[in-house]
């Protein structure tokens, strides 16, 4: 698949994340998906098919109130997409707004995503909080 219909099929799965449309984002995901989020991350763990998929998301409804994701920049090659960005909401039970930097590393085939894998800076996000 050539890489801009990968960027866009990942343009508007962040379209759907931001207006709270998760099955929009789960549709862009291969059944068999492998995700992982860094343990500093309250949402954090690894995370496998689509079960795994809606844990992480209802892991980001459990511990944040209304987590922006702002995609930056997007570069593709092929079947890798990098999207480098900015996310930033309240977290949950702490009042404490949190915002970072991130960048969001995908493996798609056949149109869907069949790797995500999330890098934050620790020192930022710490900070934050």
């Amino acid at each position: 698949m050539p890489d801009q219909s990968n960027v866009d099929v990942l343009k508007s799965a962040y379209g759907a994340f931001q207006s709270g449309d998760i099955p929009g984002v789960m549709a862009a995901l291969d059944p068999d998906v492998r995700m992982h989020a860094p343990d500093v991350l309250p949402h954090g763990g690894d995370f496998d098919g689509h079960d795994g998929a809606g844990r992480f998301f209802a892991g980001i409804g459990e511990k944040w109130d209304g987590l922006a994701v702002e995609a930056q920049d997007i570069v593709a090659d092929g079947e890798r997409v990098v999207v480098i960005g900015r996310a930033s909401g309240r977290l949950r039970g702490e009042g404490d707004d949190v915002a970072y930097g991130f960048v969001h590393a995908w493996t798609m085939r056949d149109g869907r995503a069949v790797r995500f894998d999330e890098y934050v800076d620790p020192a930022e996000l710490l900070a934050t909080a």
